[in-house]
């Protein structure tokens, strides 16, 4: 029999999931909902696996069968729809990496594949994947691969070794949060504690009853929940210590096993809320590519359409598929239904992906090759594995590349310029890593590889004596930072301290002011817009961070360049440039806009 109170706490999950992708500020912390789902998982499956009766060989093929009747119907459902969706409503060019995702997502591998990527899900691009929800999905099969054969294999030592478990995989979670937050919020090794704290409420509460203060118990657990997703946001760290503050009010409603006259429209809610879950985000994508962010109207929108599609994926698919019996199907016949679906994912975004070509512009979407070489740094590490010398590498004069992806997409133009100068180039560059004494926040902890690396390069400059110096950072972005105070200030502050650090003539150091910050994917809107491709052009705006570090420089010396001008005619700054889309995204210049300045760049140097 099904608890109420469960059912309307994965209401309750799946709801501030909905909220938080939405954007409402109100539910800040509505990604936890996916923390409360892994403790509730725990639970009930430990307590159906602690009820099955059979051999070892017998409980473990009846669990994979019931788990795929349970996840596989609607999840293969939706990835397949979702791949049609793209089709029809996402960029042609980035088709193909969508059905790439879809793939990894069909075989539950997708968490896998966003960790190696480095996609941060709590700060995402202007082109994210539609899949990217299905990461938990990857979680929770990857996690329960052993945990029903670790719990019937240890059947007499099951609650000292839960408690051991739950303890020392919340100690990991913690301690890897720090050093490599994305990979801690993917893989399952540092998710297993929040699946491990239903099953200690699952293995020490069986077939125990509704303790003494059942009620406020479960009041103390509502209330922690709900202030959670209220208050707790995505600038801290996650899995963190605040993680623990959701997850042990699950627990607590858990452990309670008490229901409230309210909880009945949440229990409806949490009866589709697989489904809700899985279809809402590709929803919201598609959404996100058609407008510069969602209105109220967007929204209301997304909602009910996620909530009618829930349930009628609930009723058609997922329901019948899990309970009658003329719809069962053994474990081989899901493996075809898998690579059935995968053919589809594949066929639908490649194949019949458009290309990047139209008649009036070449869309480039490739990366400076510091990125293929690993001299352009990823998150958490805080040096480069070789010298990272180009241009004229035999040359005496050297000239310095440093700061963040910004100062990365002048690669190509500096190194044509240096070549043709023969000048030696040191490429000194780092992702969301300013080239400033600017302590940064990642993941909701101080990021102290950028911290290191933003060191390492004023003492390898300061040390090498380079006849020029050309930093520029992402003024256009906000970075998230450790210190309180005026965010303005203490970037120019930190970018005049670090230039000042360097030890040499301000002659010697030329800032690039940041370039134009498009509010969309500019080579997504122009592979939609092939035929109108003004529609991608974007108005010229300046942050306050990017005019008072131009404000701070001018005063020290420093020689600032400023190719505004170039990129944008008056206020309005043009999404093609030199025949090619002048952004690879919605940050970065693209490589060809690079080298298309290049000669602009050498007279400025000179």
């Amino acid at each position: 029999m099904k608890r109420r109170d469960i059912q309307a706490l994965r209401g309750f999950s799946v709801l501030a999931v909905l909220l938080f992708h939405l954007q409402l500020k109100e539910f800040k912390g509505g990604f936890l909902g996916v923390d409360i789902f892994f403790v509730i998982s725990g639970f009930v499956i430990t307590e159906r696996l602690s009820r099955s009766e059979g051999t070892f060989k017998s409980q473990i093929i009846d669990f994979y069968r019931r788990r795929a009747k349970r996840i596989l119907p609607a999840s293969l459902f939706v990835i397949a729809l979702t791949a049609l969706l793209a089709r029809l409503f996402l960029a042609p060019i980035s088709l193909k990496r969508f059905g790439f995702d879809g793939l990894a997502t069909t075989f539950f591998a997708g968490n896998l594949r966003f960790a190696a990527q480095g996609n941060d899900y709590l700060n995402q691009s202007m082109s994210p994947t539609p899949y990217l929800h299905y990461w938990s999905l990857g979680v929770e099969e990857q996690f329960y691969l052993l945990w029903p054969i670790l719990f019937l294999l240890l059947f007499k030592a099951r609650k000292k070794l839960v408690l051991v478990a739950f303890a020392l995989s919340t100690i990991f979670a913690l301690w890897y949060t720090q050093i490599a937050a994305v990979n801690s919020f993917y893989l399952p090794f540092s998710r297993a504690w929040e699946f491990l704290a239903g099953i200690v409420i699952a293995v020490f509460t069986q077939g125990a009853r509704a303790p003494r203060g059942a009620k406020l118990i479960a009041i103390s657990g509502w209330l922690t929940v709900l202030l959670s997703v209220l208050l707790i946001g995505s600038d801290l760290a996650v899995p963190g210590v605040t993680t623990l503050i959701p997850v042990a009010g699950a627990m607590a409603i858990l452990i309670a096993r008490s229901t409230f006259t309210w909880e009945p429209i949440l229990a409806w809610f949490g009866e589709i809320s697989f489904s809700i879950y899985l279809i809402h985000w590709p929803l919201v994508v598609i959404a996100l590519s058609r407008y510069q962010g969602l209105s109220a109207t967007t929204q209301i929108l997304i909602a009910a359409g996620s909530i009618l599609s829930g349930y009628l994926i609930s009723r058609w698919i997922e329901n019948p598929f899990r309970y009658r019996s003329k719809l069962s199907m053994s474990l081989p016949s899901w493996g075809i239904a898998l690579m059935g679906v995968a053919a589809i994912v594949f066929g639908t975004t490649n194949f019949v992906s458009a290309t990047a070509q139209n008649s009036q512009v070449t869309i480039d979407l490739s990366v400076p090759i510091i990125y293929h070489d690993k001299c352009h740094l990823e998150f958490g590490i805080s040096a480069p594995p070789s010298e990272c010398i180009y241009g004229d590498r035999q040359s005496q004069t050297l000239v310095v590349l440093a700061g963040d992806s910004h100062a990365a997409q002048w690669f190509d133009a500096l190194n044509t310029v240096a070549i043709l100068n023969h000048w030696k180039l040191l490429s000194l560059t780092k992702s969301s890593c300013p080239a400033s004494f600017l302590p940064t926040v990642r993941n909701g902890t101080a990021d102290t590889a950028c911290a290191k690396w933003q060191r390492y390069i004023a003492e390898r400059i300061k040390s090498l004596h380079p006849s020029k110096v050309i930093l520029t950072a992402y003024s256009e972005y906000r970075y998230s930072l450790l210190q309180p105070g005026s965010y303005p200030v203490l970037y120019a502050r930190g970018q005049s301290q670090f230039d000042h650090a360097l030890g040499i003539p301000a002659s010697s150091i030329y800032y690039i002011e940041d370039s134009p910050h498009p509010p969309q994917s500019v080579a997504d809107c122009l592979s939609k817009n092939p035929d109108s491709m003004s529609r991608c052009d974007f108005s010229l705006t300046r942050s306050a961070a990017t005019l008072s570090t131009r404000d701070t420089l001018v005063k020290t010396g420093v020689h600032y360049l400023n190719f505004s001008d170039l990129l944008c005619t008056g206020n309005i700054c043009s999404a093609t440039y030199a025949g090619h889309n002048a952004y690879r995204d919605g940050s970065h210049i693209s490589v060809s806009t690079s080298k298309a300045l290049a000669s602009d760049l050498e007279s400025m140097l000179k």
